[in-house]
């Protein structure tokens, strides 16, 4: 399995924890401020980062845009486009990741002549890498948050790129939908995979929050450094998403996933 694509999923499945609120009654906007902590991480120093997503949730399809580009996904198409507007590109991959990895990893064991048996072993030694863990504990802590009243809930969630423990403060102000959360997840993993218990978890153990995250606190260690992010609902509103906002841009030129990359 490539490093890049590990990174990569890993970051899918957080952006998916973290997009969360849904309603069913009309298209969701969503905008939130992010900030991430410096760091030092492989030697490189990596300054404080501030930047503003703005995110559109409708029955069966997401559209996150940040300052790095859009992230689309397509319930009704089964995939998901990553847009890069600098360079006016795209790239794809199917929801159904659970199948996709286990395909990769195979694709990958053939081309390195390894056979049955060792096809086997190496298996069974990265289903044990990739097991995961998400809890969720709901806390007596209330405050006010913006212009919504929350309740605090602690997270810790045990990963392969390592622990993070965080808080989620939670509002029953605005509702949120979780069998349209579910329908996701079902389409982000499939039926197998490495990771559907994982996934299936994700979805029971979130039912505990009570509403909408407003704001996630987060404290990631990965390769021996501490990575703390903050995330933080500052406007939210029911309406109708623009006109094509979930379909790619005219004129961009796809290229190739992080998945077929070397």
């Amino acid at each position: 399995m490539r490093k890049r694509s590990l990174l990569y999923l890993s970051g899918i499945f957080l952006m998916v924890l973290l997009l969360i609120p849904i309603s069913s009654q009309a298209d969701i906007m969503m905008k939130q401020k992010t900030h991430t902590d410096g760091m030092q991480i492989m030697g490189q120093t990596q300054p404080a980062k501030d930047e503003i997503q703005t995110t559109w949730i409708a029955a069966d399809k997401i559209r996150n845009d940040s300052e790095e580009g859009s992230m689309i996904l397509r319930l009704d198409q089964g995939k998901i486009y990553f847009i890069d507007h600098v360079k006016k590109t795209y790239s794809e991959m199917p929801m159904e990741m659970g199948k996709m990895m286990d395909e990769q990893i195979k694709k990958s064991m053939e081309e390195e002549g390894m056979d049955a048996e060792e096809q086997q072993a190496a298996t069974d030694m990265m289903q044990g890498m990739s097991q995961m863990k998400i809890t969720i504990t709901p806390t007596a802590e209330k405050k006010k948050i913006g212009n919504w009243n929350c309740q605090k809930y602690n997270q810790e969630l045990v990963m392969m790129m390592g622990p993070m423990n965080g808080e989620i403060w939670a509002t029953e102000d605005l509702k949120m939908d979780y069998d349209l959360y579910n329908k996701y997840m079902a389409a982000m993993m499939g039926k197998g995979g490495m990771f559907g218990d994982f996934m299936s978890q994700i979805a029971t153990e979130m039912k505990k929050i009570k509403g909408v995250p407003v704001l996630t606190i987060s404290t990631m260690n990965m390769m021996g450094t501490s990575i703390k992010t903050s995330q933080e609902l500052i406007e939210y509103k029911e309406g109708t998403a623009p006109a094509g906002h979930f379909n790619l841009p005219s004129g961009y030129k796809k290229t190739e996933s992080v998945w077929e990359q070397e």
